[in-house]
């Protein structure tokens, strides 16, 4: 062969080998794309009215970052509660597939389950699943399990406990109130030491809104008693009549506001606000409320405690809060699922608590670093260890509704105690039978 002939036949020989490289080249890039494309996973959450929606993103943001081709979606179905109520009911009805999961208030765990809404998380932890119950405060335990079964993570924590003037008890040398007689002795003392006409004692919710079934659980609970004990509703006993007759002993001893039957949530923060009240139950946002609102008289001079019994190991605090749940008709299970364990772990709250939410979780109020940085994590701490879950139905609606008309009607005197009690015995007896 020439010599030219051989350089010609080499080139064409580097000139094949070079396209063949390049078309490899190009395969492999479309394939890394088409990898990359395949696993972009977008999640939705339903987050509703959830307070705290500012932790979650940010909780959402810190799990995404470290999963490139993740994105979280919040959603709240709207500005109003009536809109985002519309949205909720909107999604079970369609069983929308595009929504993966979602937060749920603890009352709602056996409605959700009975509704089959909800995805099962026992196979999703399996031996972990005691760990994970095990990190979480008693009411939120008992608050994940449906029938046995783990229908939800326990999330973000709150509860009506006592908000109290610190200051005032410094002031005349008295203790923090551990039982209901001490309690009101104290009132009594303060009142009288403080002689201004417009300073009240004590305010709890009374009024028919659904703080006031904390109001008679709390009540209730401070006997050792409950509004259902093994299945059953049991109000005609001597427990439950002792404890209306300590709400009576608040009225007759006139250290609550007149008229005593409509305490709401809102009058007893403002007036604890205002400078105007002693004693008040409340949430934990009232006692956030009074350090940073502009009108607030009582920054600093106020502690969030359990509410007292007759004794002292029966003070208890009234649990509310939320829980993460993956939907049973979710797209996308597997990714929600990953997430949803990684809102269980301990680092998660740890985060949570560092950036102002309050986890279900022990942990964090255990941990001397977060706690001096966050004080009022201290407080919730003993606060949500002797918290405590109303009355668990899927028709809590109607729970609400019995016992909340009937604390009111009691409380402003146009029911006795024993008339309360038996409606309420009557009406939860076709509920839980």
């Amino acid at each position: 062969m020439r010599k030219d002939e051989t350089e010609a036949s080499a080139w064409r020989g580097s000139g094949t080998a070079r396209l063949a490289g390049v078309l490899a080249g190009l395969f492999l890039a479309l394939l890394a794309f088409t990898g990359q494309a395949l696993a972009q996973t977008h999640l939705k959450v339903f987050a509703a009215n959830f307070p705290k929606i500012d932790v979650l993103r940010a909780l959402a943001n810190a799990y995404s970052q470290a999963r490139p081709g993740l994105t979280i979606e919040i959603e709240t179905g709207g500005a109003t509660l009536e809109s985002q109520q519309q949205a909720l009911n909107a999604l079970l009805g369609a069983r929308d597939a595009g929504v993966d999961l979602v937060m749920v208030d603890v009352l709602r765990i056996p409605q959700w389950a009975l509704g089959q809404w909800l995805e099962p998380l026992d196979g999703l932890f399996g031996p972990e699943r005691e760990a994970l119950l095990a990190r979480l405060f008693p009411a939120y335990r008992q608050a994940a399990l449906a029938g046995g079964r783990l229908m939800a993570v326990p999330y973000s924590a709150d509860a009506q406990a006592m908000l109290v003037r610190g200051d005032l008890l410094e002031k005349h040398g008295l203790a923090v109130p551990t039982t209901q007689a001490a309690l009101r002795e104290a009132a009594t003392r303060i009142l009288a030491a403080e002689n201004q006409p417009t300073l009240r004692a004590i305010d709890l919710s009374s009024a028919p809104v659904e703080s006031s079934v904390c109001t008679a659980a709390m009540a209730l609970w401070g006997t050792g008693h409950d509004l259902v004990t093994e299945g059953k509703p049991a109000l005609l006993t001597d427990p439950a009549r002792r404890a209306l007759q300590g709400l009576q002993a608040l009225k007759d001893a006139k250290l609550l506001p007149v008229p005593p039957g409509e305490g709401h949530p809102e009058r007893i923060r403002l007036a604890m606000q205002a400078g105007s009240l002693v004693f008040g139950h409340g949430w934990s946002y009232a006692w956030q409320r009074m350090q940073t609102d502009i009108d607030s008289v009582v920054a600093g001079k106020v502690r969030l405690v359990p509410v007292p019994g007759e004794t002292e190991d029966r003070a208890s605090s009234c649990a509310g809060g939320w829980m993460v749940g993956v939907t049973a008709f979710s797209g996308r299970k597997v990714e929600a699922l990953a997430f949803l364990r990684y809102l269980a772990s301990p680092e998660a709250a740890r985060l949570q608590a560092e950036l102002g939410d309050l986890p279900a979780q022990t942990g964090p109020y255990q941990d001397a670093t977060i706690v001096a940085a966050r004080p009022f994590l201290g407080q919730m701490g003993a606060v949500l260890a002797v918290a405590r879950l109303r009355p668990q139905s899927a028709r809590y609606s109607e729970v609400s509704d019995i016992v909340r008309t009937n604390l009111s009607a009691f409380m402003a005197g146009s029911k006795t105690a024993e008339a309360a009690l038996q409606d309420m015995q009557a009406r939860l007896s076709l509920i839980f039978r």
